[in-house]
C-alpha cells in the first residue's frame, strides 16, 4: 500500500511540474521573464514560494498553478491563497490563479473570483477565466482606447 501511495505522489508531482513548465514556457515565449519556484509544491520551505513569477514591462505576476481532469468547481486550500496574497503584496505583484483543464487552453483568474467556503476557497467555473491574450491585454494595454484615437484626429 505504501508503494502505491508513493507512486501516485510521484505521478501527481510530475504532472504538476510538467504543467508549471508548460506555462513558464508559454509566458517566456511571449516575452515574460519567468522563474519557477524551486520548492513549489514540495512543502519543505518555511517561506511560501509561488509556482511561478512572471515579469513583463514592469508588471509582476505571482502565479499559483492548478489543474483538473474534469469540469466543475476548483477548491484551493485557504493557506495557499493567503500566502499567494502575502507574496504578491511583498513583491508589489498581481496574484493570479492559472488553471488548466485537461486538453484545454490555460485560463487565468484574479482572486476576486474566489468564494470562501470557510475552510478553503472555491472557484466555481475555473475553465471560464481569462484566456492568455486577455490576461496580457489586462496587464499591458496593447490596444488604444477609442478616446485616444479621437484625441489624435
Amino acid at each position: 500500500m505504501f508503494i502505491i501511495k508513493s507512486v501516485r505522489k510521484l505521478r501527481v508531482k510530475a504532472k504538476a511540474t510538467r504543467l508549471e513548465n508548460d506555462l513558464a514556457n508559454l509566458l517566456w515565449e511571449n516575452g515574460f521573464a519567468v522563474v519557477r519556484g524551486p520548492s513549489s509544491g514540495a512543502g519543505v520551505s518555511k517561506r511560501y514560494q509561488p509556482d511561478l513569477i512572471a515579469i513583463k514591462e514592469g508588471k509582476i505576476l505571482v502565479i499559483e498553478v492548478k489543474s483538473k481532469s474534469k469540469e466543475g468547481p476548483l477548491y484551493i486550500d485557504s493557506s495557499q491563497i493567503l500566502n499567494l496574497l502575502e507574496f504578491a503584496k511583498r513583491a508589489n505583484g498581481i496574484p493570479i490563479i492559472a488553471f488548466k483543464l485537461s486538453r484545454k487552453e490555460w485560463r487565468f483568474h484574479l482572486l476576486d473570483k474566489l468564494e470562501s467556503t470557510g475552510v478553503n476557497f472555491k472557484l466555481e467555473n475555473p475553465s471560464e477565466g481569462l484566456k492568455y491574450r486577455d490576461l496580457e491585454e489586462f496587464m499591458i494595454k496593447k490596444h488604444k482606447e477609442i478616446l485616444e484615437f479621437m484625441k489624435n484626429s
